[in-house]
């Protein structure tokens, strides 16, 4: 009898699936996609219903990867193909089994949930065929993707610069950081003031704060508003009208799902959406627990489903029966429902995949990262079979003439699930005491009153968690696509993150507004949301993909035919210019332009005049025109000057282009090396990369990396420091003696 040969999407998964399934099978991984739409060309026949040219990945290591597929698949009894549970598994797992149905038929799809023992074994025993909706839905996704980039990302090199590119999704979510951050800048705060008050009664004091005024609601806009009721109420006698108690239960979370646990994670961990995505793989691809192996710890981890197995529940329930006090078991099986109509509910929320695997026993096998995502998971799940937390709430309402002063507050009876997992709005209320012993009708005396002045806030900024929060509930990306479109957004420079907020760039904003005005439907959320809809659809079996892409396609080329069209005058609209005039040809006009390292100035006669200018990357603001006269140019007698390239400074002769006389600035650096006269000269190697030489090249060979400094080491008197800079500042270190300094003044 031969092997079964299975095939799995991720190698760190290899070798606990194969622990678990036994020798009688072989098990191998595709290290991800194999095949997909070609790099350079578009790859998809639009005339011919949107026809993929589907190709092996040119890594050289997919080609590889295929023949040793190839080679097991041929001598196997039977395959099953155990990518990842989602679209883009199915995918991979379709493609594959299109390379090998020629050596063996005999193919079967397989998901596994969680990588443990019961979770292969629920796998083996429920084999069934490759979804073709779900391939057909990734499909369409990956072809509507590919039109939009490749059709879209030229228009953008023609209306700003090279290298820019759009995105179907990841352009939606850039318009919404933009919308906000423009909200947040267009914001004009209003003046508020409110009224807080301490009252005395023979039990003791309370605060309060003015609730109404004539028992309505009320907007105190002055200061001199806000002290003429201030006077009105000091002439008030006051007495407690109601008192109002009642008990509140608060209801532990569903367990997590992608979003949730995207936006979690930053909450309490401080962990971008990435990192979060990378550290869920490895608890779900397994962790070695000493002598145990390797365990899957978590269940899948792209989901959108808050369904739980009922295995798993029993388990569950089981665990907190044993290790809790009975009144902390909610006395039913607790269900959540998913909020979206679109939830994939074959998956299962993320959770541990054993609930025994406390978080303590295993932190000595788990980096500190996995320890804190794993710790964070298990407690979300542990507390959704936990009893609701109980309170006691207590609201006080005191009456003097028209003025009502409100005070609540709340207090905890018993934790149920808080005792496992905390919440942030779990204690609201608990700090303003109320004394006991109050009664309806008890006079009171008003002890103090103070105004205070407030202004309106604009909308927060987005960060990842927020950002994430709206992408799902405006329908846009699925789990499998959240981490990936804040990590792109950034890496494009089109968005940055500061104190873990998320902040538009000038360039994102260009962009965003061209995308806007050219591509309105494309970049509509509705619009984005309806074709996601799409696509579940397609899912679902109630949508063909080449007609859903057909519907996109079709207003989608007429928008991209008129952008096209008017792309010259798009460019022109958004030059900004400098209001100076080029010093270098006397006769164009500075503007600003952007280029593969960002924003820069130049001169409007490009390319008759090739002048161009730095902008003061420290304080963002535009830099004046430098042109210093240093000299006399040695070969048409003009007057070299210093210019400001994009790369740096330089000298040149300002009869240009008649005289094309260019030299570097000079450091005022000698060459350290014995016997060389040499000056040290910044230069530039093939690939733009700036580096320091001698200007005795080739007869000295003295090169560095590190640009050298005029000033001698403390250390052992060597002539030169050289400057490292770094992300975390900038040092300096002697090339000699290797002694470092915080700075300059330091090595004296």
């Amino acid at each position: 009898m031969g092997k079964t040969l299975v095939i799995l999407e991720s190698p760190g998964k290899v070798k606990a699936v194969g622990k678990y399934l036994g020798k009688t099978y072989e098990v191998m991984a595709s290290n991800g996609h194999l095949v997909d739409l070609p790099e350079k060309e578009i790859g998809v026949d639009i005339e011919n219903d949107f026809k993929p040219k589907y190709k092996v990945l040119s890594n050289g290591q997919a080609a590889k990867t295929i023949k040793r597929i190839e080679k097991a698949a041929k001598t196997s009894d039977k395959i099953l193909i155990a990518t990842d549970p989602d679209r883009e598994g199915e995918a991979i797992g379709w493609h594959i089994a299109n390379k090998i149905v020629k050596h063996n038929k005999n193919i079967f799809r397989v998901t596994f949930n969680e990588i443990t023992k019961n979770g292969i074994k629920r796998g083996i025993e429920n084999i069934g065929e490759i979804n073709q909706n779900l391939v057909d839905a990734q499909q369409a996704r990956r072809i509507m993707d590919r039109l939009v980039g490749y059709k879209v990302s030229p228009f953008l090199w023609k209306t700003i610069t090279g290298g820019l590119s759009a995105g179907r999704v990841q352009s939606v979510a850039l318009k919404i950081i933009c919308e906000r951050d423009k909200e947040i800048a267009d914001f004009k705060p209003e003046e508020y003031w409110s009224l807080s008050s301490i009252f005395t009664h023979s039990n003791g004091e309370y605060q309060a704060s003015l609730h109404k005024i004539d028992g309505k609601d009320f907007n105190i806009g002055s200061e001199a508003e806000a002290v003429d009721i201030k006077n009105k109420i000091l002439n008030e006698s006051f007495h407690i009208k109601s008192i109002t108690k009642k008990s509140v239960k608060k209801s532990p979370a569903p367990p997590f799902i992608t979003s949730t646990l995207l936006q979690e994670s930053v909450k309490k961990l401080g962990f971008s959406s990435k990192k979060t995505m990378q550290i869920a793989q490895q608890l779900y691809e397994g962790v070695e627990l000493g002598s145990d192996g390797f365990v899957g710890l978590i269940t899948y981890m792209r989901t959108d489903s808050v369904r739980i197995s009922d295995d798993a529940n029993k388990a569950l329930r089981d665990y907190i029966s044993e290790n809790y006090p009975n009144d902390y078991l909610n006395k039913s099986v607790r269900k959540f429902k998913s909020k979206s109509n679109n939830t994939q509910d074959a998956h299962e929320a993320i959770r541990p995949s054993d609930i025994t695997l406390d978080p303590q026993k295993i932190v000595k096998y788990l980096t500190k990262d996995q320890s804190k995502l794993y710790n964070l998971i298990y407690k979300r799940f542990l507390a959704t079979q936990f009893s609701d937390a109980k309170f006691n709430q207590t609201s006080v309402d005191t009456v003097g003439g028209e003025f009502t002063f409100r005070t609540s507050g709340r207090v905890m009876v018993f934790d149920g699930f808080l005792k496992v997992y905390s919440i942030e709005d779990a204690s609201d209320g608990e700090d303003k005491m109320i004394p006991k012993g109050f009664s309806e009708g008890d006079k009171v005396d008003l002890k103090d009153l103070a105004a205070d002045q407030h202004f309106t806030k604009p909308p927060a900024r987005f960060n990842e968690a927020s950002l994430t929060k709206t992408l799902e509930e405006d329908g846009i990306g699925r789990p499998s696509t959240y981490a990936t479109i804040i990590d792109r957004l950034i890496s494009q420079q089109y968005i940055e993150k500061k104190e873990r907020k998320l902040f538009s760039t000038e360039l994102g904003v260009l962009v965003n507004s061209i995308l806007v005005k050219s591509f309105p439907e494309i970049l509509n959320v509705e619009f984005t949301k309806k074709m996601e809809s799409e696509l579940d659809k397609i899912e679902f079996g109630d949508q063909k993909w080449v007609g859903v892409l057909h519907n996109f396609y079709n207003p989608f080329s007429e928008s991209l035919k008129e952008a096209l069209e008017n792309s010259k005058e798009i460019k022109k609209s958004n030059i900004e210019k400098t209001g100076q005039n080029c010093p270098l040809c006397n006769e164009g006009e500075l503007v600003y332009r952007w280029g593969r390292n960002g924003k820069f100035i130049a001169c409007n006669n490009f390319p008759t005049c090739k002048y161009t200018n730095s902008i003061d990357g420290d304080s963002g603001e535009k830099k004046e025109v430098e042109s210093t006269v240093v000299g006399k140019c040695e070969k048409c007698g003009g007057d070299m000057v210093t210019k400001m390239g994009r790369y740096g400074k330089f000298i040149a002769c300002n009869n240009y282009p008649k005289c094309k006389n260019i030299k570097t600035e000079d450091l005022g650096v000698k060459c350290p090396k014995d016997g060389c006269d040499g000056d040290i000269t910044q230069k530039r190697s093939k690939r733009g990369k700036v580096f320091y030489g001698c200007s005795n090249y080739p007869k000295c060979d003295f090169v560095s990396w590190d640009k050298p400094v005029n000033r001698s080491c403390s250390s052992c008197k060597s002539p030169i420091l050289m400057e490292k800079v770094r992300k975390s500042g900038t040092t300096f270190y002697c090339p000699e003696c290797k002694a470092e300094f915080e700075s300059e003044s330091e090595a004296k």
